[in-house]
């Protein structure tokens, strides 16, 4: 149980750095390829997925949870929709301008991804289903986040074709 548990967080952790880390060219308004858009996001969900499955699978069984997620997906699709976006169809690269939210985003997910280590790792599991402490604040904050980041990068993903086109990579001579 204990190798498992320690096995969880080392995924949970690195997954949540992992989306922080692929975060920050797009934070940085760096022109990036459209597919970089959608790893964070991806990142962000592998690590709220396995904080909240972990220790058992019955942990997916809980609605306020998944609405959580979907108020958070929404709130994330309205961003990405109105989120100023530079678009060079024919390099194929985009760039986010004043979009800043997904990099905090990823940096609200790995502090708690660090919290979560922390307090499995001094208090260990199995936890008091009655009594789930720091847990379930960080499963509400990690889904929150991972909901967030799907609904943004989605959004932006699909508008991608439909932005005008913009110089962002100059030819070489």
């Amino acid at each position: 149980m204990l190798i498992n548990l320690y096995a969880a967080q080392i995924v949970i952790v690195l997954a949540a750095l992992g989306a922080m880390l692929s975060a920050v060219p797009e934070g940085r308004q760096r022109v990036i390829r459209p597919w970089q858009l959608l790893v964070p996001p991806g990142l962000a969900a592998l690590a709220a997925f396995v904080e909240v499955i972990y220790p058992s699978l019955q942990q997916l069984h809980q609605p306020e949870m998944w609405e959580l997620a979907v108020i958070a997906g929404v709130a994330g699709l309205a961003r990405g929709q109105f989120m100023p976006l530079d678009v060079d169809h024919v390099w194929n690269v985009i760039r986010l301008r004043r979009a800043p939210e997904g990099l905090w985003a990823t940096i609200a997910l790995v502090l708690l991804a660090l919290i979560g280590a922390a307090e499995a790792h001094l208090f260990g599991f199995p936890r008091d289903p009655e009594n789930p402490g720091l847990r379930i604040l960080i499963e509400i904050g990690m889904t929150a986040a991972a909901g967030f980041l799907i609904g943004r990068a989605g959004t932006a993903w699909f508008r991608i074709p439909h932005v005008p086109h913009q110089e962002l990579v100059e030819p070489e001579a």
